[in-house]
């Protein structure tokens, strides 16, 4: 038997305070992916949901993303000394991928956002367009994709912080819908 890795232990506490929310009745939970990359031997887990009464409909739908890179598993398993300038952990990110046809939203979604988290995470967001030939009074499509940065890795030190995470996330899908 083996121990565990960080990323394993916050995998399985994300994934609990998510279906917590989905068995509620408050989420659905839409896509789950847990991927190792043998080029890189990284490994990223990510999990979707939707509010689950917008599941019919074209809504916002919110993405954790969890990852850990080689020199944070190869570091944990090998029982590394960790030092000012090296922490082995998993990084954190949450997205939230929208269609919006009006580009002066994006400072709305960042100005909500803010509120929601007390300007904690880099809020970052990205812009997609297909083009294809319109009529002139309609508007065009943009696929925004919103990421939350929290800028640091976690650990089992922040396991109690998952929760709260992920209900700040259930929020700011419900205010972003």
């Amino acid at each position: 038997m083996f121990d565990p890795t960080i990323y394993e232990n916050i995998k399985v506490a994300l994934e609990g305070a998510i279906y917590d929310f989905d068995f509620a009745g408050e989420i659905l939970v839409t896509s789950r992916s847990d991927t190792v990359e043998l080029a890189s031997m990284s490994r990223t887990y990510t999990i979707g949901f939707s509010e689950r009464h917008k599941k019919a409909e074209k809504g916002t739908t919110a993405l954790l993303i969890l990852s850990a890179d080689a020199a944070d598993l190869v570091g944990e398993i090998l029982e590394l000394p960790e030092s000012e300038g090296r922490k082995f952990g998993c990084t954190l990110r949450v997205q939230f991928v929208m269609e919006i046809t009006d580009i002066a939203r994006c400072r709305r979604i960042e100005e909500e956002l803010n509120a929601i988290w007390s300007h904690r995470p880099l809020i970052m967001q990205e812009l997609a367009f297909r083009y294809e030939p319109l009529e002139l009074d309609e508007p065009a499509l943009y696929r925004n994709t919103v990421t939350l940065d929290f800028g640091r890795k976690i650990n089992e030190d922040n396991i109690g912080d998952i929760y709260n995470i992920v209900e700040h996330t259930v929020h700011s899908l419900r205010r972003l819908d």
